[in-house]
Order: C-alpha cells, then structure tokens, then sequence
C-alpha cells in the first residue's frame, strides 16, 4: 500500500491536513510528517533530515508520495532524496498536488489500494472538483490526457447490474462519504461506476464523485461490470443502507429506497405521514397543535442609578427568583419525584453561586445597569457551559438560560410568559426550560414535541414525571407544523403524525384508550407481587433519593430499594455531611421499608455530579475519569465518614445493604472493601454498635462484565446499571443528541452484556438486578427475565406497569424466546421481537 508524507513549513498545518487524512482513512495507510524547524523562535521552515526520516518511517516497496507546500519544501525533499538509498528513491514520486486538497485525494486513493502512479493522478486531480463546482476554470493536469475541469465519464460495455439509492445524508455525499465509496468497491475485479444528475463517473475516484455534487433526496445509481460485479455492487449496497457510514435522523431502510424528495430545511416524512425523532415520555397524545415561544426579555435603555439602588434590584430580584424555585422544587416533588425537583435546587444554586454574584456585584460597580450587567453575564455563562468538552455540559446551558430569563422578567417587569389554553394541545416548541415544563397542567397539555433535546434532557425527565406523553430532537417541527391542525403523538417509539388520516386517528384513539386501560387495571394491582404466569416471582423495588421518595414508593407498591442515591445527602453544600446526619438518613429509609431489602449505593459522584470539597480537578472527559469508587478511594476521609454511617445504620436496621458503583477491576473491589472492614473494625474497637452488610456492586463499565465470573465470588449480588453500561458499551455520551440513536439499553451488545452477567452470577449462586432505565420498561420485562434477572428497581411510578408485564410472561418461554433476540444484529430487530 502506498504511503504518504506531508511536507509542510508550518508543524501546525501539517498537523491539521495529517489529522483530516487519518479521519478519512481510519488510520488505514502510513502517514508521516515532517514539517518545521527545530527553532523556538522561528520554528517556521523544512529539514531535510527530517524530510528524509519522515520517508523512511513510511516507506514502502509499493512507493511514497510525497506532498509538499512550497518554496524551499520542495529543495528539502529533493535533498532528502540525494540522502536515501537510491533504490528506496527510485519508490519515492515528490507530487505538485496543493497540499491539502491532494493529501486528502492521495491517502483515499492509497487505503483503496491503487498504484502510486494512480495515487498520485488523484493528487493531481484534487482541485478539479472544487473549481467545477464554483464554475470557475483553471489549466490543471488531467487524467490520461483528458480535459480538466469536466466530469470524468466512462461507458460500461457488455452487462452491467445497477442499484438505485436516495441519498439521506444532510450534507449528501462528501468528502468522507465519498471516501467510504472508494473504500468499499476498490478491492473487486470490476468496473464501477456512480450516475446522478445524468452524469456518469468512477466509482474509484473520489475526486470524480465529488464532481457529481450529490446532496441530500438525490437519486445515485451504482453501476458495476466485470468478474466481481455483484460483489462490488453489495458492497455499495450495504454502504448506502448504513448512510457511507453517518448517522442520519431517520434510520428506516425501506423509507430510504423510496423516492420521496424532501427539501432543505424539513423534516423527513415516511410513506404513511409518520416522522420519527426521540421517543421520550410514553403515553397517546391527540390534539390540535399549539406553539410555544418564549425568549429573553430585552434590557431596558435606562440611566444608572448608583450602585446600592441597582444592586437593591437585583437583590430584590434574585430573591424572588429563589422563592418561585423553592416553590416548584416543592411541587415537582408532590407530582413526580424528589430527585427530578433537585432540578430546581440545582436552579438556585445557580443563582447564589459565588462567583456569578460577586462578578454581577463587580459589573455594577463599573456604572453598568443591572438589566445590562445581568443579560450579558448569563450569555457568557451559558456560552462557557456550551463550549464544554462535555456534550451533558453543553446540555445545561438551557438551565442557565432559564435562571436568567426568571431574573430578567422580574428586573424588566414582565414576569414569567403565561401558558394560558382554552382546549387540550399538543405543545410544539424549539425547546422548554424545566421552568416551563413543571408550570405546565397535564390535563390542558396533552403531549410535548421538541425540535431540541434529548430523553435525558431535564425537560423530558420532568415530561416523564407529570405523565405527559414526550417527542423530543424533531428538528424542523416548528416549521412544519401548524397552529389548530390536529397531530397524533406516541411517545414511547417518538412518532409523530402532523396530517393523521382517519384510519390513524381512529387507530390512535384505539391505542390510547388502551394505555389507559391498562394503566388503571396496573394501578389497582399494584400492591400485589409480580408473579409469571408459571409461578415466577420476580422482585420489584424502587430506585429513590430520600425518605418523602421511599414513602411514595411503597405507596406506589415498591417491595424494597434497589438503588438509594446516597449522592444527594453530599450535594447542595461546601462541606460533607456528618456521619450522625448519614446514619439518621440511611435508617429513616431502611425502616420505612421494615424486613424489605433497601440497597444504598455509596457516593456515586463525578462526571456531571461535581462535589467543590473532593479534589476531582478539570478533566477532558469526566465520564472517563476519576468518578464514582475511582473518587472515593482517592478522598478516603470522605468515604470513611459513608462507611462508618452505613455499618452503624446496618446495626439497628437488618434490611440495609451496601453497594459499590463503577467498579471495574479486582483491585478497587478490594480496596474498597479493605476499607469497610478497616471501618467495621475501628467501630468496634470504639465499643460502637456495627454490622457488616451484605456487599454488591454496580455492573456498569465493560470491564465489570469481562471480569463478571471474577467479582461474583467476591460479593453477595449484581445490580446492572444499564444507562451507563449502555454509554460505554456504545461509546456515546447519553447527553448527547448526535448519537441518541445509539444510546438504547435494547443495542444487542448491551443485551449479550447483560446476559454475560446473568450468567455469571447465576454460576456464583448470586442474585442479579437491574437499576438503569431500562429496568422500567415493560417491553424488555419479558427479555430480561428470559436472561435471568431476578430483580428490577425502577421510578416508582413505573412500578405498577412493569408488575403487569412480568404476571403476563411465561418465565420458560421468555428464556427460550430470548435466545433468538440475543441473535439478533440490529437495534431495530431487536425491538421488533420484543
């Protein structure tokens, strides 16, 4: 394979066009650099010696070319040529390519295995496209002699086979879908060819199909003739069923082979009128459609009034913004759950932080009016959360959004936008605040559509928690959408119908009558035990943050607490709480549920849940880094307060047990229960009454589920945190909506992941339970108890549902039955056998 050098004046250039090739190519072929001088003063220039070393990392027999930027690049190779061994030099070919535009043409043309004779007439051609495209003409060398700036057409002969594609690709095919095209039909012995807007060019050419100018609803037809023909065609077929290896919105098959033109700017639309986004709250909505706009209330123009009278406003101001949040925290917590009113305390936490008032202080001393001084410094504060490494992070610059635009309609006078219905709607909207969403009635506000968010955005947790069915990351709704037209709505699979047909109408009201139904019939059996159908008991309990939540959830019918997140007893202070206060709370949960398990999760902070008195210090990726027992062995002093409140708390109460999270290897199991012992013993010592509890951890990194078999003989019980098994086995950060589609704990390979460890605790005689979202979904109920899992801890609220499922499953069957969906390849094959 042919390889590449970048020869260029300036290291951070080169570094760039190095960066662009290797994305191209996926680290495919060699490429070596030599670009600068070893001067920090004047570091612009070329080496020689560098030049020649550059070639012989890379070299190959199949050739090297070498790119080079200008002027004295070019005498540096050369020289670097008269240094090597000339039958090394006789494979070495220096390309008058411009740099950037050649490298990415060359290094395509090189992972597709062509000669360096073909490397480099690609090289050469790599301008072509671009002046073809801004209809500008220019004398470039062409290719075997032919005109430059024209489309390179070729002609097949004899039996060709064709198949016919409509490109969903936002930005149609370039530059790296073109490279994957090259890519997958290089390696056959045939002639391939792309036709689109009556133009006809080589498959194996990136230039030539860049020159084609395809964009997104185009018709692009694969051509292809000779000894491997057919090979060559499935290779392009798999390619444009997987979008060249993008992600699209709409990742349906069967809709892409339709031709259905959809414009710039509009949401795609199935056959049926159905359009498909993020499902984030279930539940039928059917109602006319209402938009919702809100926005900053402007600064008003006025003279300074001195800075005790302006910092009197905002005082004024910032006070009752806190009121009002108090307020809805309280409510929040009467309608949904005490963790999804913490929302609200994390708002005013916003508003008292420290710095931010100090700095509004520093603005008004400056002779800046408040209204001024506060819009510009919630901008750069919300501006400081969106260029965050950290997509969860960029997320939450809607709350800081929101905290400012409480504070100005008090400043300016005109209060919160009121959401006043006259009828029951369906409320479409770019985004909402978790201000708005927690202001809106339930029973006016049938269903929610978001052209922004994800289904761990707060609007749609606070959607889920007032049972108010949510469609979330429809980009161009608003748009399409319009005012009084009646729309269906289903949020569990994120389906939306603007213009529903009568059938649909008369179907969804079918539906939605039926989710009600079996609502209410889930609710009155909620206090009795999930039982299968061939006498399976499966146990049911509740994931919770406090003692008002372990008191709903046993209303709700919770046989215990699968996860109690201690996190936020430690959150909303600058110091760690007691140990007196921990232990007085861990009891108060652990005897509201009398002789039922309550599992407390030790301190699980990191990643999006900072802690100002533990050292974690700035990381380039939180979710990676040093979070949950990775953090509590590094703070030791912290934990051992934890520890010392869970043993004493075990004494007086016999259900609780202990449960450590992110664990990942042999060691830090170890360490941490080196530690609770050390602690139980120290208690004992002191003559103060401990027991030890039952011990178990999380499975939610893939390193536990590798080392599965190992853990399970050095603990009582699993319990699987799918929504971060989920992110890491998939590699997408669940906060962001890019890769949403791959943020579902039903991915097969987070199902073999949890059958994995299933099967590892099985072998132990250990139980197993789930604690992620996905353990409060009835439609994997059937799957997981296929798989073995003996417990499910969930939202109280979907207590009851999931109750339901498990009395109509057959515990044999689901285990037979769930082979075949551990079969299965996709996503979408997945849930369609669920």
């Amino acid at each position: 394979m042919v390889s590449i050098v970048i020869v260029s004046h300036s290291p951070d250039l080169a570094k760039g066009v190095h960066a662009l090739a290797s994305q191209m190519t996926q680290g495919k072929i060699k490429i070596a650099v030599a670009a600068g001088v070893d001067d920090p003063d004047n570091p612009i220039g070329t080496d020689a010696i560098a030049v020649m070393m550059a070639i012989e990392e890379v070299y190959t027999p199949q050739g090297v070319l070498v790119l080079v930027d200008m002027g004295s690049a070019i005498l540096s190779t050369d020289t670097a040529l008269e240094l090597l061994d000339s039958e090394q030099a006789a494979n070495v070919y220096v390309c008058a390519a411009p740099l950037i535009e050649g490298c990415m043409s060359a290094c395509v043309a090189a992972a597709a295995g062509m000669s360096l004779e073909e490397v480099s007439s690609e090289a050469h051609n790599a301008l072509v496209a671009k002046y073809t495209l801004l209809e500008q003409t220019a004398h470039l060398p062409g290719k075997d002699g032919e005109q430059s700036g024209e489309p390179l057409l070729q002609s097949a002969t004899e039996e060709e086979m064709a198949f016919e594609w409509r490109v969903r690709n936002p930005h149609g095919i370039h530059a790296r879908p073109a490279s994957a095209i090259v890519g997958a039909v290089s390696p056959y012995d045939a002639q391939v060819w792309l036709e689109c807007h009556g133009k006809r060019v080589s498959a194996r050419s990136i230039n030539s199909i860049a020159l084609l100018g395809v964009e997104q609803g185009d018709s692009l037809t694969c051509i292809a003739n000779g000894n491997e023909a057919q090979q060559a065609l499935q290779a392009f077929v798999s390619l444009a069923e997987n979008h060249f290896n993008e992600s699209i919105d709409k990742p349906d098959v069967q809709a892409d082979r339709v031709p259905t033109k959809t414009a710039k700017g509009q949401v795609s639309r199935h056959q049926d009128g159905r359009l498909n986004a993020i499902g984030a709250s279930e539940g039928i909505a059917i109602a006319p459609v209402w938009h919702y706009k809100v926005s900053m209330p402007k600064a008003r123009e006025r003279d300074y009034l001195g800075y005790g009278r302006e910092w009197a406003l905002f005082s004024e101001a910032s006070g009752a913004a806190l009121q009002t949040l108090a307020e809805l925290a309280e409510q929040t917590a009467e309608k949904g759950s005490q963790s999804d009113s913490d929302i609200f305390t994390a708002h005013s936490q916003i508003l008292t932080d420290p710095e931010l008032v100090d700095t509004i202080r520093q603005r008004l001393k400056e002779a800046v009016n408040v209204e001024v001084a506060w819009s510009q410094l919630i901008e750069q504060t919300a501006q400081a959360y969106e260029s965050s490494s950290s997509d969860y992070m960029k997320a939450r610059a809607n709350d800081v959004y929101d905290v400012g635009r409480r504070v100005m309609g008090l400043l300016t006078g005109e209060g919160e936008q009121p959401i006043e219905l006259s009828e029951p709607v369906i409320l479409v909207a770019t985004d909402l605040s978790p201000s708005d969403t927690a202001r809106l009635d339930p029973a006016m506000v049938k269903g929610i559509i978001l052209e922004q968010g994800g289904s761990t955005s707060h609007s749609a947790i606070l959607a889920r928690s007032l049972g108010i069915p949510a469609v979330v990351g429809l980009s161009g709704i608003m748009a399409q959408s319009q005012e009084g037209q009646v729309a269906v709505l289903r949020g569990g699979s994120g389906e939306v119908w603007l213009t529903p047909t009568a059938q649909r109408l008369e179907k969804a009201r079918r539906e939605q009558d039926e989710f009600e139904t079996q609502g209410e019939l889930a609710m009155a059996k909620t206090m009795e035990k999930a039982t299968t159908l061939d006498g399976r008991t499966i146990d049911i309990y509740a994931n919770l943050a406090s003692q008002e939540e372990a008191e709903q959830a046993i209303a709700l019918g919770a046989e215990g607490v699968g996860l109690v997140r201690s996190e936020f007893i430690f959150m909303g202070s600058d110091q760690p709480p007691s140990e007196q206060s921990q232990f007085e709370t861990y009891c108060q949960i652990a005897e509201t549920f009398g002789d039922k398990p309550v599992i407390i999760r030790t301190l699980d902070i990191g990643g999006d849940k900072p802690l100002t008195y533990m050292q974690q210090g700035e990381e380039e990726n939180p979710y990676l880094g040093c979070r949950g027992l990775r953090l509590c062995l590094q703070n030791v002093d912290v934990f051992r307060l934890q520890l010392n409140a869970l043993l004493r708390a075990r004494a007086k109460c016999s259900n609780l047990q202990v449960m450590f999270p992110m664990v990942a290897t042999m060691e830090e199991l170890n360490q941490a229960k080196y530690l609770l012992n050390s602690c139980y013993e120290a208690l004992q010592h002191s003559g103060i009454p401990a027991v030890m509890p039952k011990i178990g951890i999380m499975i939610e990194v893939p390193a536990a589920v590798a080392n599965a078999r190992q853990l399970a003989e050095e603990v009582s019980f699993f319990s699987i945190g799918t929504n971060d098994l989920t992110q890491y086995v998939m590699a997408a950060d669940r906060g962001n909506d890019r890769v949403s589609y791959l943020v579902s704990a039903a991915q097969p390979a987070v199902l073999r992941m949890i059958e994995q460890t299933a099967q590892a605790a099985r072998e132990a005689g250990i139980s197993v339970g789930i604690c992620g979202e996905m353990a409060g979904d009835p439609k994997l109920t059937k799957a997981l108890i296929g798989m073995g899992v003996s417990e499910l801890s969930m939202s109280p609220n979907r207590i009851a549902a999931v109750k339901q499922a498990v009395r109509a499953t057959e515990s044999k069957q689901a285990t037979e039955q769930v082979q075949e969906v551990l079969r299965a390849s996709t996503l979408k094959q997945v849930m369609a056998l669920l």
